[in-house]
């Protein structure tokens, strides 16, 4: 999947409010807290909120202004769009893509198995129709009860896990793409922070430029530098070391020989 090439950090112009924060959401499943945490840990502003939305909510939670950015799932919601659709109306980062698993009962045949494909397991089961993640939860409970397995997104599995069902990865499923999609007429202070957590989620290291916070910077700058030290000049053989050293040495030799 080619990556768009996204514009420079904007900086916030003198004339416009800065937020003291900003929401970004996130679709069932998805579990973005380690990024929040590495924003907080860089003392960066404005103010992450986590922001949960429903699967088929984030549209209109970008567009509205609910929230700046957003964590989604493609390609399982019936309104999902494409990658090129979403495109053409947000800036989008692709982040990684996630297995689909075959939801299983504890008691079902097929959990002797470590892996699954989607002909083993319609050979022995029927699934239950692909529910919406929103409405994950239910399918799993029906699971539970002996309905039938369910198809799911592996971290939603991971999301509605319980005692009494098992999952397993299906091999020859297509993978479900996730990413982290935000509007284009954000204001300029928006962009500027949703920006650096972009860069915060694609791994960016704290020691980048582009992601070292404005007062840790400063500091950087403004730390004073430990003074130079400089060696002690060794004392060299044969009276020629620091001044002082050949005058004292002969002063001894003339001692030695003054007749008594």
């Amino acid at each position: 999947m080619t990556e768009p090439e996204l514009p420079e950090t904007a900086q916030p112009s003198e004339h416009q409010p800065v937020r003291d924060r900003i929401a970004i959401g996130y679709v069932p499943g998805v579990m973005p807290g380690k990024w929040f945490r590495r924003w907080e840990d860089r003392r960066h502003q404005p103010v992450l909120h986590q922001y949960p939305v429903r699967a088929d909510a984030w549209r209109e939670a970008l567009t509205s202004g609910e929230i700046q950015a957003c964590f989604v799932r493609l390609n399982w919601e019936d309104q999902d769009p494409s990658v090129e659709e979403l495109r053409e109306e947000f800036r989008a980062v692709a982040l990684y893509e996630e297995l689909q698993v075959a939801v299983l009962d504890r008691d079902h045949i097929l959990t002797v198995a470590e892996t699954l494909t989607t002909d083993e397991l319609t050979a022995e089961s029927e699934p239950q129709a692909r529910p919406r993640t929103d409405d994950a939860d239910m399918a799993v409970e029906l699971t539970a009860a002996g309905v039938g397995p369910v198809i799911l997104p592996m971290s939603v599995a991971r999301l509605h896990h319980r005692k009494d069902v098992t999952y397993r990865e299906l091999t020859d499923a297509p993978t479900v793409p996730v990413m982290l999609v935000w509007p284009r007429d954000l204001t300029e202070a928006d962009e500027a922070a949703v920006q650096q957590f972009v860069g915060i989620v694609r791994g960016r290291s704290a020691n980048s430029g582009r992601d070292t916070p404005a007062r840790a910077e400063e500091e950087r700058k403004n730390k004073k530098q430990p003074p130079k030290q400089h060696p002690k000049a060794a004392q060299r053989r044969g009276g020629r070391g620091p001044k002082g050293a050949k005058a004292t040495s002969a002063s001894k030799n003339a001692r030695r020989r003054r007749p008594r």
